[in-house]
């Protein structure tokens, strides 16, 4: 099976394997909704993560019968935008010594300093966006998704997981649970 309905021509399944949920960044018609297009895709032996154009995809996969865990957290914005505000500063107090009129010195500094104090209030205020991470073993899968249009659909996805992981235990002749004897 081709996974062009995704968004994603040119990525098959395995024979016999179908997808039984999928969460996708494309319209009913397999076109990308957004410049960046991504997948999440569940069948039944495997989570599937595939992001990126033609020419720039990535995949990520994890058998379904090696999930340890499912997380879902905010992700972390890392410190550029503290970087950047700090270069604001340094770049507001240079202006406001070089340059020699005293209107365009105060409001060319102002408004450098206060791109700055923006950088940082926005960094401080705005939480991350959810993030939904498998470990699997030493790696992990990680989709970060819109929080109003996505979060029932993720857990959908991670109630399917767990339905599909503890039927293949029950089906593998392995005992459901332990008995002493």
């Amino acid at each position: 099976m081709e996974l062009t309905e995704f968004g994603f021509g040119g990525v098959t399944l395995m024979d016999g394997e179908r997808v039984a949920f999928a969460i996708n960044m494309a319209d009913s018609a397999g076109r990308p909704s957004s410049r960046r297009p991504e997948a999440l895709l569940l069948t039944d032996s495997r989570i599937i993560h595939l992001s990126g154009g033609e020419k720039q995809r990535r995949a990520v996969m994890a058998a379904v019968k090696d999930v340890e865990a499912v997380e879902i957290t905010a992700s972390r914005q890392g410190y550029s935008a503290y970087l950047w505000a700090a270069l604001a500063v340094v770049l507001s107090i240079v202006m406001f010594g070089t340059i020699e009129n005293t209107g365009v010195k105060l409001a060319s500094s102002a408004i450098v300093l206060l791109m700055g104090v923006y950088l940082v209030v926005s960094q401080v205020t705005e939480p991350g966006n959810p993030m939904v991470v498998f470990r699997a073993g030493g790696s992990e899968i990680q989709w970060e998704f819109d929080s109003g249009e996505n979060s029932e659909d993720v857990n959908s996805f991670i109630n399917r997981l767990y339905q599909i992981k503890e039927s293949s235990v029950n089906h593998s002749g392995a005992p459901a649970s332990f008995a002493p004897r």
